[in-house]
């Protein structure tokens, strides 16, 4: 069975915007992450993927094997959802950077890891991006957010990091911003002007355990 027919089949069910499936080596399905619109709750759309695997495909998933984020397309801001920024890791050797950010729910870690040519603008372009892999490994998810532009400017006498995100799906695509101040650590509010962005959009995160 093609894990790919199963997502797009997944995909195409009422507000699911974006669908992994994870498999063991047997072929087996261990996790599915959907990402929804807010239209209907997460245990509508939970229920409708079980019902829609067992007709077209014969599988009948456990529901604790589902989660679901939602993606408020008004962007309003809820404190249901934070991703927290807990530690971020900055190495050099010769010209290249490499860089570890590790965000933090619920006392889980989770980490996004990327390395480049190491300059100013670029550094800070390498700190989002990782920023957003640890987004996505909390989602189960790939490839779904795009750091678009990251750039430092000044407010009230402050210097303030402001970033673009793209969110993509297969038919939708929807450009994020947030912003930071700086305070003591330029690196740290890359990270969180990124989290700004991606934390006023995905308002609920479900699972079904």
């Amino acid at each position: 069975m093609i894990m790919k027919d199963i997502e797009q089949f997944i995909s195409q069910i009422k507000s699911v915007l974006s669908c992994k499936v994870v498999a063991d080596e047997n072929g087996n399905i261990q996790e599915i992450h959907i990402l929804s619109d807010i239209k209907r709750s997460p245990k509508q759309v939970s229920r409708d993927v079980q019902s829609g695997l067992i007709s077209r495909f014969g599988l009948d998933i456990d529901h604790k094997k589902i989660s679901i984020a939602q993606i408020d397309e008004k962007a309003a801001e809820s404190k249901d959802f934070r991703l927290k920024l807990k530690t971020i890791e900055f190495s050099t050797s010769g010209t290249r950077a490499n860089i570890k950010v590790i965000l933090e729910k619920d006392e889980e870690i989770f980490e996004g890891e990327v390395s480049g040519v190491n300059t100013v603008s670029n550094s800070q372009r390498l700190l989002g991006t990782a920023a957003l892999k640890a987004v996505e490994k909390f989602l189960g998810i790939e490839d779904n957010f795009i750091l678009e532009d990251i750039k430092t400017v000044g407010l009230a006498g402050r210097e303030v990091i402001v970033s673009a995100i793209t969110f993509v799906t297969t038919n939708h695509e929807k450009l994020l911003s947030g912003c930071a101040f700086v305070n003591r650590d330029k690196k740290e509010a890359v990270v969180k002007a990124t989290l700004d962005a991606i934390n006023r959009s995905i308002i609920r995160h479900y699972s079904g355990n």
